[in-house]
């Protein structure tokens, strides 16, 4: 039989204002950060930030010293307890663990048992008082002690579900990637990959990311700040920029206040880039916020997929709800369905194709293939749904239109009649399926997720 088809607009459908919350994008908070009692201690103990757009993730980021206080024996439940808490209520988890950190309290970031065992460094003193020890980044005794740990750390999550990346924060202040809080000395570049190496060897499933200042930051112009990007990039390693905001960045580079926006251009489109503005109170009090203008610049510039702050995430989300919104939207993939060619009548048993116009205007593709699922639904039966071949939606740049011809089979089994067709997007990267939200009127969705198109007739 012939197929006779018409072509639905979907572009009047287009709805810009809702929040799209899909997984592998949008915001992050920070629930340890450098220590213990910021920023998740600030949330009320029944406070999820359920209501804050688009948040895909918690970021948990503290000193090697707190999960390792004796050589060998780990305290895992620090974490694991804030892991159970919130990827219960669906959210994602990252993690970095640092060696150095610049504040007296935190003297030992690198526990104090790997000097006492014969790994060599220097103390520096803090800005408010007391001193910190930085180890001897290449120290054999530090690195063997480091290896271990992250073989431990490593064996326990590393490929989970929910763990959306893993930073390399063994070198640096705050694991960053330069020490200007201490030694200001640019490390060999032999010490760069041997940190690097660590992570590599142990982190076989995870997406490992490592500060844009391990290049830099670098002082020396020797040739090892290009050798040192070409490692990251050879490795598979992606990038974040941790200092969107910071005053010295503000003073001195463009509206985005990124240093190095080209380090971002040979990653992004095949890794996720992650920004992370300043502490929120500091750029409030340096006038760098700027209701939050160079951290929407820094997200397009460097078509980032997450983005995130340091501070109280209650407050921050109550002075900016606009904000929240716009980049909850906007980092990462935002699909539009723009128009569909659509059979009216099929045959049980064929095989057809199903025209779509896409439109991703995020600041970077999925890193994640989605299912496309056509749904059948006749009044009053249950729905039927078929999974179609489509291209691969990981290649839809950003404010790209991409068409493509789906083609599904009609099952069999489907008794002749009028039936409801509705397509859809559905994750099932993390052991469940999950519908992916399009920038689609929530008028033409269904109960399951995907999205109403018309009805076609099986005959």
């Amino acid at each position: 039989m012939s197929i006779t088809t018409f072509t639905l607009d979907l572009r009047p459908y287009a709805d810009e204002q809702k929040v799209c919350s899909n997984p592998g994008k949008g915001w992050y908070v920070h629930y340890f950060d450098n220590g213990l009692h910021k920023y998740g201690s600030s949330l009320a103990a029944d406070d999820y930030l359920e209501d804050f757009p688009g948040l895909d993730h918690i970021y948990l980021r503290l000193a090697w010293c707190y999960l390792e206080p004796e050589e060998g024996r780990f305290d895992w439940e620090m974490i694991d307890k804030e892991i159970r808490r919130w990827t219960e209520r669906g959210y994602g988890m990252s993690f970095r663990v640092s060696c150095k950190e610049t504040g007296a309290d935190q003297c030992f970031a690198t526990p104090r048992w790997v000097m006492e065992a014969g790994a060599q460094g220097t103390f520096f003193p803090c800005r408010s008082g007391g001193e910190t020890w930085e180890p001897d980044y290449g120290d054999p005794i530090f690195l063997e002690k480091l290896e271990a740990f992250h073989r431990a750390f490593a064996e326990r999550y590393d490929g989970e579900p929910w763990l959306r990346y893993v930073d390399i924060g063994s070198y640096g202040d705050w694991g960053e990637g330069h020490t200007a809080a201490s030694s200001l000395k640019d490390w060999p570049i032999d010490v760069i990959k041997a940190h690097i190496d660590i992570h590599c060897k142990y982190y076989k499933r995870s997406q490992l990311v490592i500060s844009d200042d391990i290049v830099g930051s670098r002082k020396v112009m020797d040739g090892t700040r290009e050798l040192i990007f070409q490692y990251v990039l050879d490795q598979g390693i992606t990038l974040r920029d941790d200092g969107i905001s910071v005053k010295w960045f503000a003073d001195r580079f463009g509206l985005s206040t990124l240093r190095n926006p080209e380090f971002f251009e040979p990653f992004w489109r095949t890794k996720p880039i992650n920004m992370e503005l300043d502490h929120y109170h500091d750029t409030i009090t340096n006038d760098t916020w700027k209701e939050g203008v160079p951290l929407t610049a820094a997200v397009e510039e460097s078509h980032a997929t997450y983005v995130g702050f340091h501070g109280n995430p209650r407050q921050w989300l109550t002075e900016n709800p606009k904000l929240a919104r716009t980049l909850a939207n906007r980092s990462g993939y935002w699909y539009f369905l723009q128009e569909a060619e659509l059979p009216t009548q099929v045959k049980s048993g064929s095989a057809v194709e199903l025209g779509l116009l896409w439109l991703n205007r995020g600041t970077a593709p999925s890193y994640r293939t989605f299912k496309l699922i056509v749904e059948l639904q006749k009044e009053g039966e249950t729905s039927h749904r078929i999974e179609a071949a489509s291209s691969d939606n990981r290649d839809w740049m950003p404010d790209q239109a991409v068409r493509e011809q789906a083609v599904w089979t009609v099952p069999e089994q489907l008794a002749e009649g009028r039936y409801a067709l509705a397509v859809g997007l559905v994750d099932d990267s993390e052991g469940k399926s999950r519908p992916i939200e399009l920038a689609l009127s929530d008028r033409i969705r269904t109960a399951t997720g995907l999205y109403y198109l018309g009805e076609i007739v099986i005959a």
